[in-house]
Formats: structure tokens, C-alpha cells, sequence
């Protein structure tokens, strides 16, 4: 019997299950948001049995446990794919706990230190998010500063395979190569992970993004911060540019042919881009303080667990660099608005793009930046219910995780949060959580 099949007769034994005895948990009366794009439905109840979504219907439900939702607008979990859990058990529990309670419920884990990879994704419980995973980092060499405490570091093509077949080996989702990995190295880690079935993620910048994309990369991340700047910005003298005049090209690049060219590829390629738009306003603009009230950073447990985020971060961001006052002007004026701009083109053209954080890195508090990822979607141009699409199925899309999680279906899992407010004229809204549920089970939402 085919998988269609197997998903079609399993939603129809769980449908029948609900209508021959209670339902374990009757939703009632919410207005659907399902994940795929389409417009809130009228009042609907929503019939859970188990862990799963077992009907859909307008019609009286009886239930172990009714709850009205009258005037409140539900959705599907949240899909954050870009979450960085560090060793700490203590950090990943405080890490996994608030993410849940502000509406993610399905996270990846692009690139995993020691003992936060596999060995975490498999021992997660019910009440912890699904958890999709690459394994080590795998990075070049050349690189510098403490590569070699968190990733990989490999020098020719058959250590790269080495590596990935190692990895493999432990059963990771994805593998993740990093920014000094040179296009040859890059082709070798594809090849041997995409013959065993297993999707590569980029943090690319030795190889560039079309490079990447024609290589069969499945997942661009970071579309500022570094990537993909320099193949987008077209002088004539770009080396001895002023920063003012290369700053204005990379602001321009969506009316260059470079960016044409990648854009195209990016689509015939079906690479999904992860923007990371909050890391990259704090990373670029993070000089001081000014900005950590947009970051919410009171909320994140640092008090009660030393160690949260490197030291320093209350004074700025410690991955912003030194640059003089000209540059920190171009940068807030030209350089940002430009990433948005980006952001908006590759989402114009058909680029299929993803929800990600960077949970891991300072100032991107968990949960809550999740939201403020979307409302930098929106300040970018992009309207809410592509964004809530992009934040639900097209993240389990991404994932190739479909059949189960993301969108608001007979037979998908039941990880759902209700809202007090319709997100669809603002994404803001998605913060009046009123409940999760998370694998059919109420869990306390974020206050």
C-alpha cells in the first residue's frame, strides 16, 4: 500500500474512532487559520484524539473536555528552523520550555555542539518541541578564531566525506557546512549526504549562494550577516569602493543581474532561504544597548542560569564589529533596509522562504524572537498570512515533515495555538496567545 494510502486510511480510522466515543479534547468555535495561506475559516470546532487532529467539522462535538474558542483564531505550532541548543542541560530544558510556551512546537537544529544533537532530539518527550537536527558543523580549515570548538574542521574532499558519513552514521536530519568551505569541498559534502537521502544546509560565503544552489544545497540561511553580500553588489571597482558607494550597490541588488541570476536559481533549485532577520539587526546595528528592548531579552532565564549568553551582551552585541561612526550610519540606514529589501525581491520572486530565529546567539531571546522574526517578515513588505504559511506548513515543507505537522488537518499531529486577536491584518497579533497545545495536550502559554 502506498503512503498516500496508509495517510488517507489513518485519517479515516481517526475520524471514525472520534464519532463512535468522546473525543479526548473538542476545540470549539475558533476561526481556522490552517497553515497553507488560505484566509481564516468561519467558526469551526476542532476534534483531537490522542496526539492527533481526528475531525473538522461545524457540527456539535461531545468531548471529554469542551473548550470554547469563540472569537479566538487558531493555527497551527510554529516552525522555527533555526535553533541553537547548547550543551547545558539546564539551558536546553529553559530553552525548549519557552519556546513551546510562545507557540513553537517543531524547531531545527542547524549545526549541534556535543551531546545537543542526536543524543537531545532522541531523548525529548512530550512535552518538548519535535526536534530535527544536523550533526557538527563541518567547516574548512582556513578558518579562524575557535572553529575547531564547534565544528568540524576539514581540509580536502575525502575528509569532507569522511565527515559526513560519519555523521550519517549517527543518524542526523541535515548537514551543515560553514562559511570558509570552498565550492569543491562544498560539492563533496552534497554528494555524499544527498546519495543517502539527507538535505545540506549552508551558512555559505566561500561558496557563493548560486555556487551553493547549483551544487544542491537544500537550505540557505542568513541572508544578511555576511551572506550573500558580495556576489550581489555590482561596481566596477568594488576594491576600491568607498563604503558608501558599496552599501548603496548592495541595497540596489534587487534590480542587479546578479541578483536575477540567483534568484533563478534559488527557484528552479527549490532551495529554501532562512533570512535570520533578527540576528542580523543585531549583529549589524547592536552597537550598544539602544536595540535590546526590540529583543525583549528580559524575558530569556539568563538570571537564573549563569552562562546564557557571552558576556558583555547588555553593553552591545558581541558579534558587532568595529567600525567607525560613518560605517555604523550606512548600516543602519543602508545596510539594513537593504537586507529587508532582499528579503522582499527573493519573496516576489518565487524564493521559497523559511521562519528562523538563531536561538542560541545573544539577544535572540527564545519564543519571543520567533514573533519579532515574523513582524521583520512584515516590516519588509511581506503580507501576514504569506508569513503565518512560510511560519506553519512551508517550515515542515522545509523539513519534509508535511504529512504530520504544520498545517490544521484530519490526521495531523495536534500542536495548535490559539490567538485572541486575527493575525491576518497584523502578524503582531500572533502574540495574544490565549493556549498551545502542544501533541494534544494544553500547555501553559507565555503571559
Amino acid at each position: 500500500m502506498t503512503s498516500g494510502r496508509l495517510g488517507a486510511l489513518a485519517a479515516l480510522l481517526l475520524a471514525l474512532g472520534c464519532a463512535t466515543g468522546d473525543a479526548d479534547l473538542v476545540l470549539r468555535g475558533a476561526r481556522i487559520i490552517d497553515g497553507t495561506g488560505a484566509p481564516p475559516t468561519e467558526p469551526m470546532t476542532v476534534v483531537v484524539q490522542g496526539d492527533r487532529i481526528a475531525r473538522i467539522t461545524a457540527e456539535p462535538v461531545k468531548g471529554a473536555r469542551v473548550i470554547d474558542l469563540d472569537g479566538k483564531f487558531l493555527l497551527p505550532g510554529f516552525v522555527d528552523l533555526h535553533v541553537h541548543l547548547p550543551p547545558d542541560s539546564a539551558i536546553q530544558e529553559a530553552i525548549l520550555a519557552q519556546l513551546v510556551r510562545y507557540g513553537v512546537t517543531t524547531i531545527l537544529n542547524p549545526g549541534a555542539r556535543d551531546g545537543a544533537g542526536v543524543e537531545l532530539r532522541d531523548r525529548l518527550g512530550p512535552r518538548h518541541p519535535r526536534m530535527l537536527t544536523a550533526g557538527k558543523i563541518i567547516e574548512h580549515v582556513s578558518a579562524t578564531g575557535d572553529a575547531g570548538r564547534w565544528a568540524s574542521l576539514v581540509g580536502d574532499e575525502e575528509a569532507a566525506r569522511r565527515e559526513v558519513r560519519r555523521q550519517l552514521a549517527r543518524g542526523v536530519d541535515f548537514v551543515k557546512y560553514y562559511a570558509a568551505m570552498p565550492p569543491p569541498l562544498v560539492a563533496a559534502v552534497v554528494d555524499e549526504a544527498t546519495r543517502a537521502g539527507v538535505p545540506v544546509i549552508g551558512h555559505s560565503v566561500a561558496t557563493l549562494w548560486r555556487q551553493a544552489a547549483v551544487a544542491g544545497v537544500s537550505m540557505l540561511v542568513h541572508s544578511g550577516w555576511g551572506t550573500p553580500m558580495d556576489e550581489l553588489v555590482e561596481l566596477a571597482h568594488a576594491d576600491s569602493a568607498t563604503d558608501a558607494e558599496w552599501y548603496a550597490s548592495y541595497a540596489a541588488a534587487p534590480r542587479s543581474s546578479a541578483f536575477g541570476r540567483l534568484t533563478e536559481a534559488l527557484v528552479e533549485r527549490g532551495v529554501v532561504v532562512v533570512p535570520t532577520l533578527a540576528i542580523t539587526q543585531a549583529a549589524g546595528l547592536g552597537r550598544d544597548a539602544t536595540l535590546l528592548p526590540l529583543f525583549e531579552t528580559e524575558l530569556a532565564p539568563e538570571a537564573d542560569l549563569p552562562g546564557w549568553w557571552d558576556e558583555g551582551w547588555r553593553e552591545r552585541h558581541p558579534q558587532h564589529g568595529e567600525v567607525s561612526a560613518e560605517e555604523e550610519l550606512l548600516l543602519e540606514r543602508v545596510y539594513f533596509p537593504g537586507v529587508l529589501g532582499i528579503v522582499r525581491a527573493m519573496f516576489e520572486r518565487g524564493v521559497s522562504l523559511g521562519v528562523g530565529t538563531d536561538v542560541g546567539n545573544s539577544w535572540i531571546t527564545p519564543g519571543t524572537s520567533f514573533h519579532y522574526e515574523m513582524a521583520l517578515y512584515e516590516r519588509a513588505g511581506i503580507p501576514p498570512l504569506e508569513i503565518l504559511r512560510m511560519a506553519t506548513a512551508g517550515g515542515a515543507q522545509a523539513l519534509g515533515i508535511a504529512d504530520s505537522v504544520g498545517s490544521i488537518a484530519v490526521g495531523q499531529r495536534a500542536d495548535l495555538l490559539a490567538l485572541n486577536a486575527d493575525p491576518t491584518p497584523s502578524i503582531a497579533a500572533t502574540r495574544a496567545i490565549a493556549m498551545v497545545i502542544l501533541r494534544g495536550r494544553i500547555v501553559p502559554a507565555a503571559r
